[in-house]
């Protein structure tokens, strides 16, 4: 395979053989799978942090005795992060 980068000034000529370009797809093809494991763990993580939120949320003026203060909080940002499809949080 031969490919050709330009950078503007100069171009670069660089010839693959077919054992190097598979190491190579190989290689990018595992960083892929790597980050979107990656990223699904992020968001399995983010969304069991948002059930347990809202169970707390819900659970709250039952175990306080009618104190709901803690639960007008926990119980949206619970929902928040159940629905989020963005990075909310840092783990």
């Amino acid at each position: 395979m031969r490919v050709i980068y330009s950078i503007g000034y100069e171009a670069i000529e660089t010839v693959y053989t077919y054992e190097e370009w598979f190491k190579e797809y190989n290689r990018r093809e595992t960083k892929r799978r790597i980050r979107q494991r990656t990223e699904h763990l992020y968001y399995m993580k983010q969304r069991l942090s948002g059930a347990i939120m809202t169970a707390i949320g819900i659970a709250t003026p039952f175990i306080l005795d009618g104190d709901a203060t803690f639960s007008l909080v926990a119980l949206p940002f619970g929902i928040f992060l159940l629905l989020a499809r963005e990075k909310v949080m840092t783990f």
